[in-house]
């Protein structure tokens, strides 16, 4: 038997020296993340050059969603009745074939195809990833793998665009879809590597939820159903700034087109904080659920106060502290309360929900930015941050503290 470890042991650095078969699944994530951080800026690009609008933007935006908003919970269940590693193998594939597709195809049909068939990638890697990860790590250094795992996207997130940027100063946006295709492949094949590495889930008699039939049923408990509607929420809420932190930097702090790069990277560094400060242990896990909500609230609102970019960039690199922890906690919060049958599910629903939350942040952020100006957006967004927070609260006071049980594994040998 592997000896358990103690909470030091189970740091981020502790899981990549002694996981290793989770090496493999970081390495495929994080080039993977590096390619669609760089591969997410010429689709927009291309999309702007060839229907000639913001328009085409938008379009390549909601074809991406729309496969999560449509066909989450379904995808979910595939998952679960299948295999989790082979879903996600299946969906680094699609993800290859369909930005190698947008490098020879330009037309609009073909260019929202292709994004669908991306999306459908992309909703499909999602809940298999999360719901892999628990049968890859030792259960003592799952919350700390989960902070891996958000931190690595995060950078990908970070590091892409600026890539990406380098290689338009040379070429084309079809050049950066071609790596990035090169990157979805590549991960397919470390993920290869996997296969008769992973830990079978824990059996479980609850039949009710795990159930081949019975999509919503990982809903039945009351925090679970709290997760997933505060995470839309949070969506929801932070989407809602896309639109005006352009507005706020370029316009009401004069910071122009530099002023914006500043504050969207401080949101993003923040965001990375946020994943490696995420828990290490099972202790305090409601805790940090909360004070995640709060610190993206109160960051929202010092961002709508501030009165100089700097402070701006601050109060937002606060907002994405808690939006990058809110995240991990949600992640593992759902890993150790839904039995790992019901994993691909509870994914699914999950981002069908968030990616619905976004897309509305995407129509609402836009039209408040236009009417009333990113300060008040801001604003706004902050207040309803705090709104989603007195929910959030309640619902855990309501579930009493037998609701964070141990993750349910079986042993490794």
């Amino acid at each position: 038997m592997r000896p358990v470890q103690t909470a030091q042991q189970r740091g981020l650095t502790a899981v990549w020296r002694s996981e290793r078969r989770a090496r493999w699944f970081f390495a495929a994530h994080l080039q993977s993340a590096l390619g669609t951080g760089a591969g997410y800026v010429a689709l927009l690009l291309l999309a702007y050059e060839q229907i000639g609008s913001a328009w085409g933007a938008t379009a390549v935006l909601i074809a991406d969603l729309a496969p999560a908003m449509l066909l989450g919970p379904l995808l979910g269940g595939l998952i679960d009745r299948t295999s989790r590693l082979g879903c996600a193998i299946v969906a680094d594939v699609i993800g290859a074939l369909a930005f190698a597709g947008l490098v020879f195809f330009h037309s609009t049909v073909a260019l929202v195809v292709l994004a669908i068939a991306a999306g459908v990638g992309t909703a499909l890697l999602r809940p298999a990833t999360c719901a892999l990860l628990p049968s890859i790590v030792h259960p003592t250094s799952l919350t700390s793998a989960n902070g891996l795992f958000g931190a690595v996207r995060e950078i990908g997130q970070l590091i892409g665009p600026a890539v990406a940027g380098g290689i338009l100063l040379l070429a084309g946006p079809e050049l950066v879809l071609g790596l990035n295709a090169i990157t979805f492949a590549a991960s397919a094949i470390f993920l290869t590597r996997l296969r008769g590495h992973l830990r079978a889930p824990a059996q479980t008699d609850d039949d009710e939820v795990v159930g081949p039939t019975n999509v919503l049923g990982v809903l039945r408990d009351p925090l679970v159903r709290s997760l997933v509607l505060t995470s839309g929420g949070v969506m929801l809420v932070a989407g809602a700034t896309n639109v005006a932190e352009l507005v706020l930097a370029r316009d009401q702090l004069h910071g122009g087109g530099t002023g914006f790069a500043l504050l969207v990277s401080a949101f993003g560094c923040g965001m990375l904080a946020g994943s490696l400060l995420g828990p290490r242990d099972d202790l305090g896990l409601r805790s940090r659920y909360l004070a995640a909500i709060a610190a993206l609230g109160l960051g929202l609102l010092g961002t709508a106060a501030s009165p100089v970019l700097p402070i701006a960039m601050l109060a937002f690199a606060v907002a994405g502290i808690g939006n990058g922890l809110f995240l991990v906690t949600v992640r593992v919060l759902m890993q150790k309360l839904i039995p790992e049958q019901a994993h691909g599910r509870a994914f699914g629903l999950l981002d069908a929900i968030d990616s619905w939350g976004f897309g509305a942040a995407i129509v609402a952020g836009g039209a408040l930015a236009a009417s009333v100006g990113g300060r008040i957006t801001f604003a706004i967004a902050g207040a309803a941050a705090l709104l989603v927070l007195i929910a959030a609260a309640r619902a855990v006071r309501g579930v009493g503290p037998t609701a964070f049980p141990a993750p349910n594994f079986v042993p490794s040998t």
